[in-house]
């Protein structure tokens, strides 16, 4: 028997009245979200874990080149590094800003867990809570970088609270 496109309507209207369900097909579609921020730890790799611990639990903004710069000058003139830090560049164009801080515990592993984040175009703010935690019974001490680029946020007032 060949249906046409109204008898394909008609019968799987017949089939739902019926309480018949179409079986699942194979691949179903999935959506991934689209981050609000990218990871931007790779910039600060060269900050020495002694400057990144003397400065953990300062949240940084860091809004054009200069003040990238100045945080750079800020770890080496702080003579805790035994050379030179290491400088990479950043990308400020679009608005982007690079925000972060470094957080510091005892244990065999440490890690940083957004909570929430918060965009309030109309107040031009960016909320972001963090919970640091570290795992383990080892005696090391610990410093953990988290350093996220934000796209058009040059003129937004930007926080970070930590749980």
């Amino acid at each position: 028997m060949r249906l046409g496109v109204i008898g394909h309507v008609w019968l799987l209207l017949m089939l739902l009245l019926a309480g018949c369900t179409l079986p699942k097909m194979a691949v179903e579609p999935t959506l991934t979200p689209v981050p609000m921020w990218q990871d931007a730890s790779p910039v600060m790799a060269g900050i020495c874990f002694e400057a990144a611990f003397d400065a953990a639990g300062q949240v940084f903004v860091l809004r054009d080149s200069p003040a990238l710069s100045d945080l750079y000058d800020l770890a080496d003139n702080s003579e805790l590094c035994r050379q030179p830090v290491a400088r990479e560049t950043f990308d400020f164009r679009d608005g982007r800003v690079l925000v972060g801080l470094w957080s510091q515990g005892n244990g065999c592993t440490a890690e940083h867990e957004v909570i929430d984040m918060e965009r309030y175009t109309a107040q031009r703010i960016i909320s972001l809570r963090l919970r640091f935690t570290t795992g383990g019974t080892c005696p090391y001490e610990l410093v953990r970088p988290f350093w996220i680029a934000l796209p058009d946020a040059a003129d937004y007032e930007i926080h970070i609270v930590m749980e």
